[in-house]
This record gives C-alpha cells, structure tokens and sequence, in this order.
C-alpha cells in the first residue's frame, strides 16, 4: 500500500512539473530551425529518455544478480525494469519525432540518435517475445536474463551514436541564428531550466524504479489499485489542462509563423509572417523591447498571435507550437498507460 501511494504521489508531483515547464519553461533565443519555443519539449521528452536507459540499466543489475543468485525477485524487477524502460523509450522515440517535425523538418530523419533508440526499443520489445516463447518456468528466467544482459549492449550505442556520427541531435554545440549564436549548452544551465529539468528527471526515475518494484511481484488490494488508478487520471488530466491552456492561445486573434523580424526606425518591430499563404509584411505597434536580445528581435520561426487593425498588429503573443501540446497530451497518455499496466499486474 505504502509503495502504491507512494507512486500515486510522485506521478502527480511529476505531472504538475511537467504540465508547469512545458506551458511556461524557458527556451533558447534562437534556433536553427523551427521555433524556438518548440524546445519546452527538452522538459518533457529528454528526461524520460536519460530515465529509459536507467530503467534498462536497472534491468541490467538485476539480471546479473539473478545470475548470481537466482532469486525470484531479481528476475521480477528484470521484467518490471524492462517494461517501466520500453514504455519510456516507446514515449521517447514518439515524443522525438512529433519534436523533429518542427525543429528538423519530418517526424524521421534516420537520424542516428533517433535509429539508435528505436534499435534499442526493438531490441528490449524481443526480450517480451523470448520470455513468452519459453515454455519451461525454471528456464525462461535464465534464458530471460542472459539477453537483458546482451541487449544492455544497445543502451550505449544508442547515446553514443549522435556523439560518433555526424547528427541533428544537440549535443551542445552551438546554435547559429540571427545576430548571434545561442549555446544550447548554455541555455541548458540557466538557473531555472536546470531547476525544470533536474526536478522532472529526479520525478521521473523515482517513479520508474517504484513502478518496477510493485511489477516485481508487489501485490496490491483493491483500495490501492483505485488510488493508482486514479492518481494515473488526474496526472492525464493535469497534462491535458497544460494543453488545452496551451491550445487556447489559437482561438485569440490571427495566428501566424513569423519567417523573420526586424526593427525599422520610424515603424518599430517589423514582422514577415506567413498570412493567407504568402509572407507578408505586419508592423507592431506595441512595446517590442521584450522580444529583443541584444538588441536583435528573438520572433523567427514562432508561432504568434496577432490583434491585426488596418494591416497592424496592436497585440502580439508568442504561442508554443504545436509540437509542445501534442507531446504534453501524449506524456499524459503514457503516465496513464504506466499506471494502467502497474495496477493490473500487481492487483
């Protein structure tokens, strides 16, 4: 029971983090491609990508002391380690795609980062068929465990292969844009990116090694299931309020990508937006020094709201892209489906 509510706390804990950094953390200047907004996802899909490779780096541990040992706890938190692991990289190679199609231009590149991780997704989906093919109870979890040994040898080359090949992955290079480089590395340390994402990371790998414990063979009444259960909804539903706030920005004014931004002396901010199908020029006549970083506009490639009056924007929003809200409902079906999965196998 102690553990159930334990897991029923972190997950919503998690779910407020998540839901507060992807409606209002902070994000780069500027960016390559894209919108530079569209790097709130850097909340939400890279801490559960580090926590996937803990998760199999857990289910590496405890196969090896099941070797050693043949305990049936060991061989339990292989199982509940591999599939806590396998719906977080199922989460990470979805929530990258749905992120490449903003910053990189499709949803799959064959980037290496990306062929790494759904090799490694792969590779653990088989461990599931393997153990389900072996008929013999005293041999499934020796053979199960001798390959959650071998398969561990994909966690490193799925990291490693955006460092030793040529990738779109960041990997704290820098980031060219207009009137300046932006270090991703650097926007990476600011204070509260780090506060974000250090207490997101934390959330999160403190609710995949409980998840995998109660998977190991941790049996809960019926009362613990339900408040499971509905800890799992009211996360989904935290994420889905985050989205729909986040949503809600579309149905205010003229929505539109800005392609470029400069200040005119005599007219201010000046904005290349892509209205009716065609770039068009919209100067905005409210204060612009906000949008400003050292002296050079930050609106490139965001999505904005506009108050147009006459062909001038009296009001201007920058919106969080799509890519953000999808990612923040998709996280909120995951935790879901993690808790639907922990409260049905250890019922």
């Amino acid at each position: 029971m102690r553990l159930a509510l334990a897991l029923a706390a972190l997950l919503v804990a998690d779910s407020l983090v998540a839901a507060v950094a992807a409606a209002r953390g902070p994000y780069p200047a500027f960016v390559p491609l894209g919108s530079p907004a569209a790097y709130a996802n850097y909340y939400l899909h890279v801490p559960v990508a580090i926590a996937s490779y803990a998760m199999y780096t857990g289910a590496l541990a405890s196969a090896v002391l099941y070797l050693l040992r043949r305990k049936p706890l060991y061989d339990g938190l292989v199982r509940g380690f591999v599939v806590v692991g396998t719906v977080y990289a199922a989460y990470t190679l979805a929530s990258g795609s749905i992120w490449a199609s903003e910053s990189w231009g499709a949803p799959w590149n064959w980037d290496p980062r990306q062929t790494g991780v759904l090799l490694l997704f792969i590779a653990y989906l088989v461990y599931f068929a393997l153990r389900a093919s072996i008929a013999d109870p005293d041999r499934a979890p020796v053979v199960s465990a001798v390959y959650a040994v071998a398969a561990y040898a994909m966690v490193p080359v799925s990291y490693l292969a955006a460092v030793i090949v040529e990738s779109l992955h960041p990997t704290g290079v820098v980031m060219p844009g207009p009137g300046r480089g932006q270090e991703l590395r650097g926007f990476a340390r600011e204070p509260v990116v780090m506060a974000l994402f250090a207490t997101r990371l934390a959330l999160v790998m403190a609710a995949g090694a409980l998840a995998a414990r109660l998977l190991a063979g941790a049996r809960l009444g019926p009362r613990a299931a339900k408040a499971l259960m509905a800890a799992g909804a009211a996360a989904a539903a935290i994420l889905a309020a985050s989205a729909a706030s986040m949503a809600a920005g579309y149905a205010e004014g003229t929505v539109a990508r800005v392609y470029a931004a400069h200040v005119e002396p005599g007219r201010g901010l000046v904005l290349t937006v892509g209205l009716g199908g065609a770039p068009m020029n919209v100067t905005y006549a409210g204060p612009y020094e906000a949008f400003l970083v050292n002296g050079t506009p930050a609106l490139a490639g965001h999505v904005v709201s506009l108050r147009l009056e006459d062909g001038v924007a009296t009001e201007l929003r920058v919106l969080r892209p799509p890519v953000v809200i999808a990612n923040t409902l998709l996280y909120g079906a995951a935790v879901f489906g993690l808790t639907l999965i922990v409260a049905r196998r250890a019922a």
